[in-house]
Formats: C-alpha cells, sequence, structure tokens
C-alpha cells in the first residue's frame, strides 16, 4: 500500500483528515468493494495526496501502485471533448456547426450542431455498449469504422429535437471521432495521440493500446453479484471472462470498440497531467478562453440546467463547483474531477466492474478541500 499525503502545510486538521480517506479507501479493499484502487488529489503542480491499495492481480498477488494502468472507458470524453475545442480554438470547427455540414452523408438529425453532441442532447440513442469490446488478440483485424456503420444502420433517427432534453449518448462521440477525422485527415487516435498526450509528455503512459513494458491492471467482477448475473446478458462469458480467483472473476484483456467515447488505457499520472495542464493559466492543450467554454453548464430549450457541460457533467461539493466524468464497464471503474475555480482536482481508478455514475469523489475530496470555499 502506497499512502503519500504531501499536503505543503500539514496541519493536525490536515492529518486528521490524511488518516480519515485512507481509512475510506483502506475499508474499500477489506470490505471487497474492488480487488485495487489509486485515489489522488492534486492542483495544477503537485499532487497534494496520493493513496494506492489492494492488488492489479489477484492471482499473481502483484500490488496496484502508481504505475499500474486502467482502463478509463468513458473518461476518455474528456479528451474528446477537449480534442474538439482544439479545433474551435483554431477555426476548424464551430460549435454551432450542423455534422452535415462535415459529415453530410450524416442520416440521423440534419439539424445537430456539434455542441449538442458533446453535451449529449442530440437525442442519439445509447444502445447498450458493454457489448462493444473486443479481446486483445482481434485488435489486428478489428475495423471500427465497418462495426460502426453497422451500428448506425440498426438505429432510428432521434424522436426529439436538438436540446429538447440531456440524454447520454456513446454514439454522439462516436460521431464527434469522426468529425475529428474529417477536419484533420488524421486518425482520431492518431489526432489525441499528437495534439493531446504528445503535449503532456505522456506518451509512455496514456495510449489506445497497450505497450509491453505497462503493468495493465486486471478487470475482475464479484462472481457472486448482480453485475456478474447482468454481464452474462450482456457479453459472452465464454470469450471474455477468465479465472475465478478469491471469490473475483477477471475478464480477458479486452480493448473498446468506440475509441474517441472509451479507447483511452494509461496510468493514473497520465490523467492527472491533462487534469493539471486544464488548471494552469499557461496549459498548452487549450486555451483559458475555450477551457471556459468547455466548462459552461449547458440549460435545455427549456431553460433547464441539464447538469452536463461540452463533454464534461459538473455539480457543486460544499460550495465549490466541479466538472467531472465517470468511466466504468466490465472490469473497471473511474472518476477524474477538476475544481476550475479552486485550481484543484482528483481521480479515483479501481479495477472492478461499475455500470453507473457512483460520484465516488464527493466522499473522498470533502477530506481534502480547503475549508472554506472559494
Amino acid at each position: 500500500m502506497i499512502l503519500t499525503p504531501n499536503f505543503t502545510a500539514m496541519t493536525p486538521t490536515a492529518t486528521i483528515h490524511s488518516i480519515a480517506i485512507s481509512e475510506l479507501l483502506h475499508k474499500q479493499i477489506t470490505s471487497r468493494k474492488t480487488p485495487g484502487l489509486y485515489y489522488a488529489f492534486f492542483d495544477a503542480q503537485k499532487i497534494h495526496y496520493e493513496f494506492s491499495d489492494g492488488k492489479m492481480d489477484l492471482k499473481a498477488g502483484i500490488p496496484v501502485d502508481a504505475q499500474t494502468v486502467f482502463h478509463a472507458y468513458s473518461m476518455t470524453k474528456t479528451f474528446t471533448a477537449t480534442a474538439v475545442m482544439q479545433l474551435v480554438a483554431t477555426g476548424k470547427l464551430n460549435l454551432e456547426d450542423l455534422v452535415t455540414t462535415h459529415l453530410p452523408d450524416f442520416a440521423h438529425g440534419h439539424e445537430i450542431r456539434i455542441w449538442h453532441l458533446l453535451a449529449h442532447s442530440s437525442g442519439l440513442p445509447n444502445p447498450m455498449p458493454i457489448k462493444w469490446i473486443h479481446l486483445v488478440e482481434e485488435q489486428a483485424t478489428f475495423d471500427e469504422n465497418a462495426f460502426f456503420e453497422g451500428v448506425f444502420r440498426a438505429i432510428s433517427k432521434p424522436s426529439r429535437k436538438p436540446n429538447d432534453r440531456f440524454a447520454y449518448s456513446n454514439l454522439g462521440f462516436v460521431v464527434l471521432g469522426q468529425l475529428i477525422e474529417q477536419v484533420t485527415g488524421m486518425s482520431y487516435r492518431e489526432y489525441v495521440n499528437q495534439h493531446i498526450i504528445k503535449p503532456l509528455s505522456a506518451s509512455d503512459a496514456l495510449g489506445f493500446e497497450r505497450q509491453s513494458h505497462w503493468k495493465v491492471a486486471t478487470g475482475y467482477q464479484k462472481a457472486f453479484s448482480f453485475g456478474n448475473f447482468l454481464l452474462g446478458f450482456l457479453l459472452d462469458k465464454a470469450k471474455f471472462r477468465g479465472e475465478k480467483t478469491e471469490g473475483w472473476v477477471s475478464l480477458r484483456p479486452f480493448y473498446v470498440n468506440g475509441s474517441a467515447y472509451g479507447g483511452l488505457i494509461g496510468r493514473p499520472g497520465a490523467f492527472v497531467a491533462f487534469a493539471q495542464d486544464l488548471l494552469k493559466l499557461d496549459g498548452v492543450v487549450l486555451p483559458p478562453k475555450y477551457r471556459q467554454e468547455m466548462f459552461q453548464e449547458n440549460h435545455l430549450n427549456s431553460g433547464k440546467a441539464s447538469g452536463m457541460c461540452l463533454g464534461w457533467f459538473c455539480g457543486l461539493l460544499d460550495g465549490r463547483r466541479y466538472v467531472t466524468h465517470a468511466g466504468g464497464g466490465g472490469g473497471y471503474y473511474c472518476e477524474l474531477r477538476i475544481y476550475p475555480e479552486s485550481g484543484l482536482g482528483s481521480i479515483i481508478m479501481t479495477n472492478r466492474t461499475g455500470f453507473s455514475d457512483e460520484r465516488m469523489l464527493d466522499k473522498l475530496d470533502k477530506f481534502c478541500l480547503p475549508t472554506s470555499a472559494l
């Protein structure tokens, strides 16, 4: 177990909070909520609190540490949103552009604009994504574009006008990935690697395919649980399930089919570096003006706040505004959060199945946030 409190001024109160959060996180392991986890709380310059516990591989007994690699699942959407905003900043895209302006063959809504996709208000459906994975050994022959051509053929046009309501859609981010490819002439993966990951000096720690030297955490699902029962209906157990160890069933190494909505895998520190850059006035990834626009909450046609910015959810904790995104599915669950006005952020990554946004960071960050809101 790694426990590294690094508060600049370790007051008695901060020490008490450090103990409390450590106990809360350790309980996740002892109560068998997850085989392993990593948590960090940071500002734009450094990590103030870091904790890891449990095992990345139960059979081999390998512990989780800061070098452990996790699937990010839908946390990837924050990178896709940032990539779109980069293209807005350079004039290659406009948030008000109709999707059909750049993708004339798009047949699922001629009134859908780019910002509708980012804000999950386009009306595109969200077919169950758990089947949308393939084994690592299938990667060389997997054709992402052909796969999603079939998915889009099977869906109907939206039944509501854009921005009538919030409706989460992985397919909306598939379309955003296609837009990025259309206007840049690069693959989505290549664009993100060249314009986000490489400028952050994170190429060795973050990407869309496993690197040979990585210590990738095995993904697990509790053997006796509703989630395991549900997985039996959502994926081919014979194909994707591995061994049972200590009451946990492993998943065989896989990739997510949709790069733009859930394809990233990497070390926690690489995601921290991404969030830290978005907190800096002189960040290399996105100018402040476009970060602010990305972090602005969308309001629906009715005037109701949607709880969604452009690619990020939003909320309040102890009076502090945050933007956040969870990522979850078979074998992994994680959350990334930024407090833009406070200059702070946090992350948690686990190697257990999670299907919904649990807002775990609400419970954890309250121990690290300064006592008074800015």
